[in-house]
């Protein structure tokens, strides 16, 4: 809407605003009122500055250095004092042995060497894993007496094995069964935790396949703590390797 201004002359005498300056007035109103508002700045936007594209160093193809396989003693012959000693039959299940040739074909050795601590009136203590429907092979089954337990790869976790131990008097534990890397390892470890001596047959222990057991045989003589390194026989709270037609009950 325009607005209209209407100019009165002065009368004579009246303080009135002269007829030029009333025009000066109206124009300066009018300029006001028609004067857009200040226009607003847009902001310009930022452009990141590109950053320079760095390659990737190449890492120069290094060739592993060789590893030097330790040597493992030769197997021992050792008399074992009847009083005192025990042999662990190892997880010798359908669920375990049968799946693994190595196994199989330790079974033949394993019953010999269960006949002779039986033989010899040793105490022969049989281990089993928790798999259902397992049961130990019947070539090396237990006889009535013969004492079985269930548990994982330590033989002795939530079991009473060195409870059995203890009430047969057992100074010297012999060693079968699989897996070699496993239930051996563990249980013979265990056995020197707790200060016995063993004595594992390494022709009656396994595993898939023949690696881990060529493994496991270092590793036993080698146990941080309880280290037999040479293979002394019978070497106190230690392990020592023998075989199953190596080891004899006086």
């Amino acid at each position: 809407m325009t607005t209209a201004y209407r100019l009165r002359p002065s009368r004579s005498g009246e303080g009135s605003v002269p007829l030029h300056r009333s025009a000066a007035i109206v124009l300066a109103i009018l300029f006001v009122g028609c004067t857009p508002p200040p226009a607003v700045a847009t902001p310009t936007p930022t452009v990141p500055t590109p950053q320079p594209t760095i390659a990737a160093t190449p890492v120069p193809a290094t060739a592993n250095p060789a590893v030097t396989v330790p040597t493992i003693p030769a197997t021992v012959a050792v008399e074992i004092p009847v009083k005192g000693a025990a042999l662990l039959v190892l997880d010798i299940t359908t669920a375990v042995c049968t799946p693994r040739p190595p196994c199989v074909t330790s079974l033949p050795k394993i019953a010999a060497l269960i006949k002779k601590a039986r033989d010899a009136k040793v105490p022969v203590i049989y281990s089993e894993t928790t798999a259902a429907g397992a049961s130990i092979l019947p070539e090396v089954a237990p006889q009535a007496g013969e004492p079985s337990i269930k548990a994982s790869s330590d033989k002795f976790f939530n079991t009473n094995l060195d409870q059995l131990l203890k009430d047969r008097g057992v100074e010297n534990a012999v060693v079968v069964g699989s897996a070699s890397n496993g239930a051996v390892l563990y249980t013979t470890f265990g056995l020197n935790l707790r200060g016995y001596t063993a004595v594992v047959a390494v022709d009656g222990i396994s595993a898939n396949v023949d690696w881990p057991t060529n493994f496991v045989q270092w590793q036993l003589l080698n146990e941080p703590g309880f280290t037999n390194a040479d293979n002394k026989p019978l070497d106190k709270q230690h392990v020592t390797l023998s075989t199953t037609d190596k080891i004899a009950f006086k």
